[in-house]
């Protein structure tokens, strides 16, 4: 029971620790790193790990199940989102570029259900698609980057690329890049199911 369980409870456990790292960066200081800087930053690379670890476990042990097919990509999208809110709500990071990301992932929650995403057949169809994956991962190693690096300007004088971390900032472009075009496969695939089921339904 505990093995067949395992894989689901990092699951959870990345969903637990989301408020924890909304706690630690709206603690963080605004003019220099601090303590709280390094403990958001750890909590948030511990949160993003198990991604990586429910997915090893589910497949060594071969205990893949349909909750984890729905919760797994629900908790990456969830805690992306968290995390930019909050960078954009204390002004580590420009408002327009969590917005880039907040808005994709909005229209991608609010399409899962329209679709039917409970049936097995349409979750098949809807596989994250290996350009979503590398997406999470971009945004994911930026997001850490602006964790640590990026500080508001207290005086206002500094534009922001002036203070963004270069290599934070060019993993973010790119990772916006790959999370539309995972957005538009998704969209498609989508659509393709949606036509299909009105197709049945004649």
């Amino acid at each position: 029971m505990i093995r067949k369980n395992l894989a689901n409870f990092f699951t959870c456990l990345r969903i637990v620790l989301i408020p924890v790292v909304v706690w630690l960066i709206s603690i963080a200081s605004t003019t220099e790193v601090d303590a709280a800087h390094y403990w958001a930053l750890a909590t948030f690379m511990f949160a993003a790990s198990t991604d990586f670890i429910d997915g090893q476990i589910a497949r060594r042990t071969d205990t893949i199940s349909e909750f984890g097919k729905v919760v797994d990509p629900l908790a990456d999208r969830l805690l992306v989102i968290s995390v930019l809110v909050s960078l954009m709500w204390r002004h580590f990071i420009p408002l327009w570029m969590g917005l880039l990301i907040v808005s994709r992932d909005a229209l991608m929650l609010v399409g899962a259900p329209v679709v039917g995403i409970n049936d097995k057949r349409v979750r098949e169809q809807l596989a994250v698609h290996w350009t979503g994956k590398l997406a999470t991962a971009l945004l994911f190693t930026a997001i850490c980057a602006f964790v640590l690096w990026n500080l508001p300007e207290p005086q206002g004088n500094a534009s922001f690329f002036d203070r963004v971390n270069p290599l934070g900032f060019a993993l973010f472009c790119v990772g916006i890049v790959f999370s539309y075009v995972s957005g538009f496969i998704y969209v498609r695939r989508g659509i393709k199911i949606l036509g299909a089921d009105a197709d049945q339904g004649e």
